[in-house]
């Protein structure tokens, strides 16, 4: 059964993917006005989908965690001890591959560029979001702690 702390966390995973993309537009749009290399900007566009997706991701969390209570430093703490960690190896390890091959596939079979992204990103997210999943059950079933 689906539980309202699992909806909830679903959708600060889901509001961080959003700040991810915000991340990205934001960044984008200004490092067009500049002249960098490709690599640097690669970089910083990934650097900004990060922080987009972490700050947009803690402050639903933070949001979530104080409409019915307090929300001590140290469940915050906690919470983004026990979640970064997870959240950067399933990103390193499933996300981004997912999103590299998969848009290569489409590119290489249909050559849509606009569908082959997004189409990629809903699948790797879609992975991201099982992988995290399960590590929160594991988390909750065998370690009692819950996020």
């Amino acid at each position: 059964m689906v539980t309202k702390n699992t909806i909830n966390f679903n959708k600060e995973i889901l509001f961080g993917e959003v700040g991810a993309i915000v991340g990205i537009q934001i960044s984008s749009y200004i490092l067009s006005k500049m002249d960098y290399s490709i690599n640097l900007l690669s970089y910083i566009i990934v650097i900004s989908a990060i922080v987009g997706a972490s700050l947009f991701w803690f402050a639903m969390r933070v949001y979530d965690k104080t409409r019915k209570n307090k929300y001590p430093e140290k469940n915050i703490i906690e919470d983004i001890a026990y979640y970064a960690p997870a959240a950067f190896i399933l990103t390193s390890l499933f996300y981004y591959p997912t999103l590299f091959f998969a848009t290569k596939y489409f590119l290489e079979h249909n050559r849509m560029i606009e569908y082959s992204a997004t189409i990629s990103q809903i699948i790797a997210f879609g992975l991201f979001l099982v992988g995290i999943n399960i590590y929160r059950y594991v988390l909750g079933k065998y370690y009692k702690k819950e996020l």
